[in-house]
């Protein structure tokens, strides 16, 4: 695929946000927030407000957060062309790998390997969230999920394993999946994260970060994929999140998507498309019975002041459309409208409408196809997170309905929780809950409900996964209040996944092999060196783990909630009252680094610097930086290991109060601070900070956003003084810097892969090769293990040995040498070719490792050119792992 040429005709970011009705945010009549105005609107609500009191905010301060790495020098979106050139550097140089010491695809998963078990002691585990799923229409064990930043994944063993299919696919993020009913290999995805729609579809004339590419399709089951004409249809300036996308199949060749931009018809297998309605459309269903009937429900998005709710009709597949008759409000009440068809009597169709706090304003209801409609008002609001008495919700960023395939009565809706109504909609009783207090549940934020048409198994998508069961019951509350579990019995099918979203990484720096990592909406990660599991819940942050003491380690969750786990102390211990007296405000990922030089020293980033010297039992502010109700956090931290006394902090920009970056050193401890700004941008977001290992005043500094060409800084002179580093580097975000324990090289962590500098050079190196087209995040060393990790923001966490990679480096014979592996996809049956006359003199050592990071089989190879491999293995993506004295080699390949 030529990505030059398919993003400059296909690329348009996507408007990314739903939190449009929430109380922080209030537009002027008629008008759009500018996401400064949002930033300021929501820190002034936030300082006066107990924010561990209050619900519904944090997926809010996740797209901010996201956001913030993506904005020009002014704080606002930058032109999504931008990102466009980036993305096309990154991706044909990773194709090529013309700029690449590694001829192999160097990188293999190592995590999670299965669904946590729980220590969090309230919330429900989940690996990622997914957003959709879709059927095979012949084989009931064969689906297909979308994940929210993590692609498309399929089974074919009714979720017992699972493969990745679009980890070449410039962008990761699906939103719907469609699959032609009469030749199932063909397929058509929307690629986008339609869950963030929202306030400021455009601000100041430009879209938010929340990209898509329009359309793609496979004609090979996923093997290959290419963009549709829809996508062409999209640059010019229109927005690219598609909601549905359907095939018609009495003519495969009749295919009809829906989004942002309006409602669009194929007549050629999506070559070309016309847009049929002008709206924003928010959902589509088809009639079960009659496959030329579809419902469409438009939107109204109340911070933009954009689209105008309703529901639309067509009887000949969306060649033409009505809008019905609904007595819903267009615009000023309700914003989005999700619809479901009772498969056993299509003349009953409900839709359930969101209110501009985000909650339930009612359900609407037909009982003869549209002609007439009726509001329920259920008497609970069945989006809200508790028991249905509170106010507001979340439904414009999770929203789903189902009716029962037997019962036309039967509707469950999905929002934080779901719940279900026996009685067409009258009234609606409980069926989960977020939280473990009731007894077995499953995760939170609900965003697809689907029968399986031949089982009758019902699924569910949401934040933490996928889940099943076949049975899906109602409870009542006076049950659950007295201890008796949920009657639903749930299965957690995520297992085989690599999806989740992490924000950082810490390791043992000894043989133990214990990781943690935090990551969004499904807590911090543990690894024991056995096995996983969840420490502490909410959204999990910065982390740290005690190099000689195996039992203590420290996370955290948003805005520095920090918790140590300590063989002396009970379970978590919360860090907040020592770590915080004066009650600071701390950063969404609050930083949090080691002196290693010194065990147990620590320091934390408020907004000022907090020390411990005893792993965090006790804590001394250590600067005197300003503070007060416009002033900024510590976004970035770096202590030197050459001179404990010097400690660089890098406050972030405020520009929604105007307020710059700025930069610090101390050389005396924290005495006094040195203001070392100069020289630096001041206007974007400071990422990360790293201080030479043997030399104090060496530091490095990594800076988001889209200035061109000021990505990555190095002061060699304490601060006085910085050069501009970032070289050939594209136009994008950098995430982490980090120097190679050791080492002469500088690596970073992007939003396209992982970048090598070796000292004394001035070329970066895209060092990405295997790895799927995610932003990573966060990278760590364990030289003890020989391990160099990275967490991704939708694949999980990925490793590569620490000496190939240092090697490679400096060698390109440290490579692959010339392995092959064939044929793939196989049945478990694979041959490894080696160069002739190599093997004689040399012994390898083979792993073969699952996509979740789990070592499957292990064999030593000697003397012979051919091997001959026979695995007892699921369906799924494999990495044959081949390690020699001066080769190695990770070779993927698909058992089938």
């Amino acid at each position: 695929m030529n990505y030059t040429r398919n993003f400059l005709l296909l690329f348009v970011f996507c408007s990314a946000l739903s939190v449009q009705g929430q109380v922080f945010l209030k537009p002027e009549p008629g008008k759009g927030l500018t996401f400064k105005e949002m930033q300021r609107q929501f820190n002034d609500w936030a300082k006066k407000t107990d924010l561990s009191k209050t619900r519904y905010w944090k997926y809010f301060k996740r797209w901010e957060m996201e956001m913030t790495l993506h904005t020009d020098a002014t704080g606002e979106p930058a032109d999504p062309a931008i990102y466009v050139q980036g993305a096309i550097q990154a991706a044909n140089e990773k194709m090529r790998g013309s700029n690449a010491r590694f001829s192999a695809n160097a990188w293999y998963p190592v995590g999670p390997t299965s669904v946590p078990n729980n220590q969090t002691g309230y919330m429900e585990n989940g690996i990622g969230r997914i957003n959709c799923i879709a059927f095979h229409p012949t084989s009931t064990s064969t689906y297909f999920v979308g994940v929210a930043q993590g692609g498309v994944w399929k089974t074919t063993n009714n979720g017992q394993s699972w493969t990745p299919l679009t980890d070449n696919l410039p962008i990761t993020r699906i939103s719907d999946i469609a699959i032609d009913p009469t030749n199932p290999t063909t397929m058509y995805i929307s690629v986008c994260d339609f869950e963030y729609i929202g306030s400021g579809l455009k601000i100041n004339g430009r879209n938010n970060t929340h990209f898509g590419l329009g359309v793609y399709k496979t004609i090979d089951g996923g093997a290959t994929w290419n963009p549709t004409g829809l996508s062409f249809q999209m640059t010019q300036g229109d927005v690219s999140l598609i909601r549905k996308i359907m095939v018609n199949p009495a003519n495969s060749n009749n295919v009809i998507a829906c989004g942002v931009n309006g409602m669009y018809t194929s007549g050629d297998a999506g070559l070309t498309w016309t847009r049929v309605v002008n709206e924003l459309f928010w959902d589509m269903v088809q009639d079960p019975g009659n496959a030329n009937t579809l419902y469409a429900a438009t939107g109204w998005v109340k911070n933009s002041n954009t689209g105008k709710a309703g529901i639309y009709k067509s009887t000949n597949f969306g060649a033409t459309w009505t809008a019905l008759t609904t007595n819903i409000p267009q615009t000023g009440t309700v914003q989005r409208i999700k619809l479901a068809v009772a498969p056993s009597d299509p003349n009953y169709v409900y839709a359930i409408a969101v209110d501009t706090d985000n909650g339930l304003h009612g359900i609407y209801k037909t009982t003869n196809a549209g002609t007439s409609w009726q509001i329920i008002n259920p008497g609970v609001n069945v989006l809200e997170a508790y028991n249905g008495s509170g106010t507001g919700g979340q439904g414009n960023y999770d929203l789903a309905l189902m009716v029962d395939r037997n019962n036309r009565d039967l509707v469950f809706s999905g929002g934080v929780n779901i719940w279900g109504s026996a009685d067409g909609a009258q009234s609606f009783s409980p069926v989960s809950h977020w939280t473990t207090s009731y007894g077995p549940t499953l995760h939170g934020d609900i965003h697809f409900i689907e029968q399986q048409p031949v089982t009758g198994a019902v699924f569910v998508c949401n934040d933490g996964g996928l889940y099943r069961t076949t049975n899906l019951q109602l409870g009542n509350w006076n049950q659950a209040n007295s201890g008796i579990p949920w009657p639903t019995q749930w299965t957690n099918i995520s297992n085989g996944m690599a999806i989740t979203s992490f924000y950082r990484i810490s390791s043992s720096k000894n043989t133990t092999g214990r990781i943690v990592a935090g990551a969004q909406d499904n807590a911090t990660f543990y690894f024991d060196g056995t096995s996983w599991s969840t420490i502490l819940g909410g959204d999990g942050m910065d982390n740290y783990i005690d190099p000689g003491n195996n039992s203590e380690l420290i996370g955290s969750s948003q805005y520095g909630n920090f918790y140590l786990h300590a063989s002396n102390l009970p379970n978590l211990s919360p860090l907040s009252s020592s770590l915080n007296p004066n009650n600071e405000t701390g950063e969404w990922t609050t930083p949090l680094v080691a002196n290693y030089n010194q065990p147990g020293t620590l320091y934390v980033g408020f907004e000022n610097v907090m020390k411990s010297t005893n792993g965090g039992l006790s804590w001394n502010k250590i600067s005197n930086f300003p503070r007060g109700f416009n002033q900024s956090e510590i976004c970035a931290l770096a202590a030197s290991h050459a001179n404990n006394n010097v400690v660089y902090a890098a406050r972030r920009a405020r520009l929604e109060y105007n307020i710059l970056g700025t930069v610090y050193r101390t050389s005396n401890g924290g005495n006094t601070w040195t203001d070392i700004t100069a020289g630096l941008p001041d206007s974007v977001y400071y990422t990360s900070m790293e201080a030479d290992e043997t030399d104090a005043n060496t530091a490095y500094i990594t800076i988001a956003g889209f200035l061109n060409g000021k990505k990555v800084y190095r002061t060699t002179n304490g601060g006085a003084s910085w050069q501009n580093i970032s070289y050939n580097l594209a136009n994008v975000p950098v995430n982490r810097v980090k120097r190679i324990p050791g080492k002469n090289y500088t690596v970073l962590a992007t939003d396209f892969g992982v970048y090598v500098l070796p000292d004394g050079t001035t070329t970066w190196i895209n060092q990405s090769q295997g790895l799927p087209n995610v932003i990573v995040s966060d990278i760590e060393f364990n030289p003890s293990l020989n391990k160099i990790y990275i967490t991704t923001f939708g694949r999980g966490i990925w490793a590569t040995d620490l000496d190939v990679f240092v090697s490679g480096m400096r060698s390109a014979k440290v490579a692959d040498a010339g392995i092959d592996l064939y044929p793939s996809p196989n049945n478990g049956s694979f041959t490894l070719k080696f160069p002739a006359g190599k093997t004689a003199r040399e012994t390898y050592q083979l792993e073969v490792i699952d996509i979740t990071g789990k070592v499957v089989y292990k064999a030593a190879l000697t003397g012979k050119v051919e091997y001959r491999q026979q695995l007892n293995v699921p369906a799924g993506l494999y990495f044959a792992k081949i390690t020699g004295k001066k080769t190695y080699s990770v070779k993927r390949f698909i058992v089938e």
